[in-house]
C-alpha cells in the first residue's frame, strides 16, 4: 500500500508537502475540504483553508473534513503545520490525532533547509525563538507560543513528553511510557533519527510536521541514491554554496591539490571517501581545496611552479584530476545524479568518460540546467552543470535535490 495521507491548513502547504511524494514518482491529488477524496493507489492531500479560523473553528472544520475518509487505508497519515507555527496547530493535531486514532503522536515541525529548528524544546527561526521574530507581531496570526510542549498540553489532557537533540543524537529516543511526544531538530538526519525510532516501536503513528517530515518519511520508505556534487570552481559565490550545502549536512571531501602537486599525497584516499560516503547513502560533494578556502589556491600555484608549471597549466591539471577522480567514483557508487559546477570541470569528468556529447532535459533554474550524458562510460546519467560565479546561495542544495527526483 502506498497511499499517503496529509492534511494540512493552507493551499501553499499542501503542495509543497505533497510535492514530496510525487518527487518520488507517486501521483499525488490535493482536494480542499469537504470534496470526496479519491480512491485507488494515488496518495491525496485535504487542505482545509482554515489557518485563519479560530482554534475551535479549525479544530471543527480539520475533524469535519476527515468525516467518511478511511484513514486506514492509507499507509501513513500526516498533520501537515507551518514551519513557523502560524494557525492553529494544537487544535488540529487534536482533531487528526482522534479520527485516526493514533497510537504515537510525532510532533516534529523542523524545516531545516530553511532555517526553521528546534532545540531545547522551542522552536526558532535562523537561531531565533519564533516569539522573538516578527511572527509575533503578525496582524492576522500573530504566534504565542513557541515551546512545542507547551503547545501540546494546552489542549491534550494527558502527558506530552519532549525528547531533545542530545539524546537524539545518541540514539536515546525512549517512547515508552506516553503517547504524544515533541522533538528537537536540526539537521534533517534528526528527523531521519526520530522517524526510525517511531518506526520501530510497530505502533500507528500520527506523523506532525511540515515538508521535511514528509520528505525524511519519504526518503527512508523509498530511498533514493545519494547526489554526487563535483566542484573545482575558485569563485567565491561557488564558496557560499558549498558552505550553505555543508551547513544542510552535505558531506564534503576536500582534496589537497598542492600536497598532490608537491607528490605529498595521492587521490586514493578521497575517491575511497567519497565512495564510502555515497554508499552509505550521503549526499556528497567532492572538491578542490582552494574552492573551500581560496588561500589554497595560491599553495597549488606555488607547487605548479615549483614543477614548470604555469597557472593554465595547474587549472587543467585539476580538471584532469577531478575529472578521472569522478569517473572513477562512479564506477563504484550508485548516485542519483552528478551536480558540476564550472565549465571546466564539467570537461574534465565528461572528457574522462569518453561522452559523446548530452540530452538537455530541463532548466531546473535560470541558467541552470539538467542534462543526461550520451555515450562513454556515463551514459544515461543525470548531470547538472552551473557556471561558477552564478546562482542563488541555494543553488548547488536545490540542483542535488532535484537530481533525485523521480
Amino acid at each position: 500500500m502506498n497511499r499517503y495521507l496529509i492534511v494540512a491548513d493552507d493551499f501553499t502547504g499542501a503542495n509543497d508537502t505533497g510535492v514530496q511524494m510525487k518527487r518520488r514518482g507517486l501521483p499525488t491529488t490535493v482536494i480542499f475540504a469537504g470534496h470526496p477524496v479519491p480512491g485507488g493507489e494515488g496518495s491525496v492531500v485535504i487542505d482545509t483553508e482554515s489557518r485563519g479560523l479560530t482554534g475551535q473553528e479549525a479544530g471543527a472544520v480539520t475533524a469535519g473534513a476527515l468525516q467518511g475518509v478511511d484513514l486506514d487505508g492509507f499507509r501513513c497519515v500526516i498533520k501537515k503545520v507551518d514551519s513557523t507555527l502560524r494557525g492553529n496547530v494544537a487544535e488540529e493535531i487534536l482533531a487528526v490525532d482522534r479520527a485516526y486514532g493514533s497510537e504515537l503522536v510525532v510532533f516534529a515541525p523542523a524545516l531545516p533547509a530553511l532555517g526553521r529548528t528546534t532545540e531545547g524544546g522551542v522552536h526558532m527561526l535562523k537561531g531565533v525563538p519564533l516569539c522573538q521574530t516578527e511572527l509575533a507581531k503578525d496582524p492576522k496570526k500573530p504566534v504565542r507560543e513557541d515551546n512545542l510542549k507547551k503547545i501540546l498540553e494546552r489542549v491534550y489532557d494527558e502527558p506530552v513528553t519532549h525528547v531533545g537533540l542530545e539524546d537524539i543524537r545518541a540514539g536515546k529516543i525512549d517512547l515508552t511510557g506516553g503517547r504524544v511526544f515533541t522533538f528537537d531538530a536540526a539537521l534533517d538526519g534528526d528527523l531521519r533519527a526520530v522517524i526510525l525510532a517511531a518506526m520501530a516501536t510497530g505502533k500507528k503513528v500520527l506523523w506532525v510536521g511540515t515538508a521535511a517530515i514528509a520528505d525524511s518519511l519519504m526518503e527512508l520508505e523509498r530511498k533514493t541514491h545519494p547526489a554526487l556534487g563535483v566542484v573545482a570552481s575558485v569563485s567565491s559565490v561557488t564558496r557560499g554554496q558549498v558552505r550553505e550545502a555543508e551547513k544542510a549536512g552535505v558531506t564534503l571531501i576536500q582534496v589537497p591539490v598542492h600536497d598532490l602537486l608537491a607528490g605529498r599525497d595521492t587521490p586514493a584516499p578521497y575517491a575511497a571517501k567519497t565512495v564510502e560516503s555515497l554508499l552509505a547513502g550521503k549526499d556528497t560533494i567532492l572538491l578542490s581545496s582552494s574552492s573551500y578556502d581560496r588561500d589554497q589556491l595560491a599553495l597549488s600555484e606555488e607547487e605548479g611552479k615549483k614543477k614548470g608549471m604555469v597557472t593554465s597549466q595547474v587549472s587543467e591539471y585539476v580538471q584532469a584530476l577531478m575529472g578521472a577522480m569522478t569517473v572513477e567514483i562512479l564506477q563504484k557508487a550508485p548516485v542519483s545524479g552528478v551536480f558540476l559546477t564550472g565549465g571546466d570541470t564539467a570537461m574534465g569528468v565528461l572528457g574522462t568518460a569518453k561522452a559523446d556529447g548530452s540530452e538537455i532535459l530541463a532548466e531546473i533554474l535560470v541558467g541552470i540546467p539538467m542534462l543526461k550524458v550520451v555515450g562513454g562510460s556515463l551514459d544515461g546519467v543525470k548531470v547538472v552543470t552551473k557556471a561558477g560565479a552564478f546562482g542563488q546561495e541555494d543553488a548547488i542544495l536545490f540542483a542535488m535535490r532535484k537530481l533525485k527526483e523521480a
